[in-house]
């Protein structure tokens, strides 16, 4: 196997590398793969309800070697987006403890006031209608109205919980407002910031999940290879989210990568 130092993969969590508490099939061998590579990696996931500290140690307890500086989360990212950018004022977050955690370690001014200059809407499985009333007057008054991550839907064993987007078309259905910045995936904000951490091109970077309307989509923004993780065999009728690899499961990532690149595509080849 030849070693590439030029590469960095960049995986979601949720419904890539694990369904819950079960490691996916084949998730710790594409992993073994990368690192024998010597590519550069990221674990990055839109959940921000835990730290990365706790996303590290789960990786390495299903056997996915993790360090927790290789861990992206979007409430860390948001946290130090509104940190860069002050003029976003107090701020009410429709969120859980983990989020309101990272900001004020950030030295930010949180409120639960309508008067906010901000509403951060995020998963929240504590939601109530009174944080709802309070986003919803908030957002009435004039205050900017940002969120984590796009997802209607967070995976799970059982079908799935209900995330930050469905909370998002409530507020946008009642306000007639319209979300102004997404901080998570699919955000080229976050492309940019990732090729920047890794030290490596876009080009050079792979973008690994199952959602094309973040994982691939975050690909294609920043100008990534994308590969779609794709076991239910669903279409992808969006021309501008056609993946560059399409896999029935992570375990198909060495070869499928191994065969994009000998086809030509990109300026290097994967070789055993």
């Amino acid at each position: 196997m030849v070693e590439d130092r030029n590469l960095a993969f960049i995986f979601d969590l949720d419904g890539t590398l694990y369904l819950g508490d079960e490691i996916l099939p084949g998730a710790k061998e594409t992993l073994i793969w990368v690192r024998q590579l010597g590519a550069k990696v990221r674990f990055v996931t839109n959940n921000p309800r835990y730290g990365r500290d706790t996303y590290s140690k789960k990786l390495m307890r299903l056997g996915i070697p993790a360090l927790v500086d290789e861990v992206v989360t979007s409430a860390q990212l948001t946290a130090d987006y509104l940190k860069a950018n002050q003029e976003f004022g107090k701020i009410f977050i429709i969120g859980e403890d983990q989020l309101r955690y990272e900001l004020l370690s950030a030295g930010l001014d949180i409120t639960n006031s309508p008067n906010a200059d901000t509403v951060l809407v995020s998963f929240d499985t504590t939601l109530t209608y009174e944080k709802i009333m309070t986003g919803y007057q908030a957002l009435k008054n004039g205050a900017r109205f940002i969120a984590t991550n796009p997802d209607p839907v967070c995976p799970s064993p059982d079908g799935g919980l209900v995330d930050a987007g469905a909370i998002i078309a409530a507020l946008e259905a009642a306000t007639g407002r319209e979300i102004e910045v997404i901080v998570g995936k699919p955000s080229k904000l976050l492309g940019l910031w990732l090729s920047d951490q890794l030290k490596t091109p876009p080009k050079n970077c792979i973008v690994v999940g199952d959602r094309l309307n973040t994982d691939v989509r975050l690909g294609k923004q920043a100008g990534m290879i994308t590969a779609w993780i794709n076991p239910t065999n669903e279409k992808c009728i969006d021309a501008e989210l056609k993946p560059d690899i399409i896999l029935a499961s992570i375990a198909e990532l060495p070869d499928a990568l191994s065969q994009f690149f000998k086809q030509g595509n990109g300026k290097r080849g994967l070789t055993y």
